[in-house]
């Protein structure tokens, strides 16, 4: 079997993780350093923070206008991906996993032990913050060893996203609250000052930005913890800018007609290579944040995405010809990113703001293909039987597989027009 950049896949095993620097891509894993609820510190210090006492809820759901056809190919790959999440992703041990099932699934997830999933993920894992007179709910990074919101307010994210109610009941520490102290809290707990934020880097900023817009009312203020007067305008502006600066050089090289080189700079150091920058801009800024000339940097950016697929591709390729005994991890790589490409891609045209050219056209078609090819490598190689192995061997590589698959099925339902977008 061959990909279309030319670059003979070669199957061999390889279970440990791959790291060797710079050219052949470093794996885009959820990252912990602590037990702490990235907020927590904050919280240390608190003003007086009001949640919204109403919200502006998606009223419409949209498909993309770029939707194709499903084929029989993409079909039996579809198939693939939704047993790896259905098999791995309602797994009530992995609150990460659920998150990520959810959103390739819907929010009537159902987990491996019969409970819905929402309820329990907000019972074992949530916890009960009292900030002045306001209790709000949130997750924490880990709970012992358990991984549950690596990235600060995915679990926000995904329920929003997937269009649960914020009036929706939950139980925590055995008392009833609803989804939107949640949001609340996140809300409150939320700045962004320069280089400075409350959640530790900007990378770990996306995921807070979309799920508050999700619901945010028109012109949203508050003074977050710290005495941080933020307006969601401004956040979401600022979010753009950030996300235009790490990709300076690629709009450079794109003008020059010049090749990059994948070494860890800008875009490509953060999470998932910075899909997850350019789908929180993406969503604030069609929910009508920022400033009016974000949305013209929002298509522009996805057409740099576009750009990105060669590059991408010939560093894998290149990296599964030099590194064999790295295949596994290789593989979830390239899935990683067409995945997330598609999602990214059909997101932005479906609410508006990206209508790709036909040049543009025909390469989101190459990346249909391309995961076609990805999937049954994988497939070929023998490595979805082998995921509760893999999982011992390499705990974060699974991880990443069942992340990975969860936004490649939610891409190709977004591709086709079996999914749809809250908007």
């Amino acid at each position: 079997m061959r990909f279309t950049g030319g670059c003979l896949l070669l199957l061999a095993c390889g279970g440990s993780t791959f790291s060797p620097g710079s050219s052949p891509g470093v794996p885009d894993a959820p990252v912990v350093n602590n037990d702490e609820n990235p907020y927590e510190k904050a919280t240390a210090k608190t003003a007086p923070c009001t949640p919204p006492s109403s919200y502006r809820l998606p009223e419409t759901a949209v498909k993309s206008p770029l939707a194709v056809p499903l084929s029989a190919d993409m079909s039996r790959v579809r198939a693939v991906l939704q047993a790896v999440v259905e098999d791995h992703g309602r797994d009530p041990a992995n609150p990460w996993a659920i998150g990520h099932a959810m959103l390739a699934l819907g929010p009537d997830l159902v987990l491996t032990n019969d409970q819905p999933a929402i309820d329990w993920l907000f019972a074992e894992y949530a916890d009960v913050q009292k900030v002045g007179d306001q209790v709000g709910l949130s997750f924490p990074t880990k709970k012992g060893p358990v991984r549950v919101e690596p990235h600060t307010d995915l679990l926000l994210k995904a329920l929003t996203e997937t269009g649960v109610s914020p009036d929706r009941e939950v139980v925590v520490g055995g008392e009833t609250f609803t989804v939107s102290q949640l949001y609340g809290r996140s809300l409150c707990a939320a700045w962004i000052d320069g280089e400075r934020t409350a959640f530790g880097s900007w990378n770990d900023a996306p995921w807070a930005l979309q799920g508050l817009s999700h619901w945010a009312p028109n012109d949203l203020a508050w003074t977050s913890d710290g005495n941080h007067a933020m307006t969601l305008d401004a956040w979401t502006h600022a979010t753009v800018q950030k996300l235009t600066h790490e990709t300076s050089f690629m709009r450079d090289a794109m003008g020059a007609g010049t090749v990059v080189q994948k070494r860890g700079q800008g875009i490509f150091a953060y999470t998932c290579g910075g899909a997850h920058l350019l789908q929180g801009a993406t969503w604030a800024v069609g929910r009508g944040f920022g400033e009016d000339s974000d949305r013209a940097a929002i298509a522009q950016e996805v057409s740099v995405l576009i750009w990105r697929l060669d590059v991408e591709l010939s560093t894998v390729d290149a990296a599964l010809a030099q590194h064999p005994d790295y295949t596994v991890i290789l593989l979830d790589q390239r899935m990683k990113f067409l995945g997330h490409f598609l999602e990214s891609v059909h997101k932005a045209a479906a609410i508006g703001l990206f209508n790709p050219t036909d040049d543009e056209k025909v390469v989101i078609a190459r990346a249909e293909q391309e995961l076609i090819v990805t999937v049954d490598a994988i497939v070929e190689k023998g490595i979805i039987k082998e995921l509760k192995k893999l999982q011992s061997a390499n705990e974060q590589a699974y991880l990443d597989y069942v992340g990975d698959a969860a936004h490649a099925l939610r891409g190709i339902d977004l591709h086709t027009g079996v999914g749809e977008v809250r908007f």
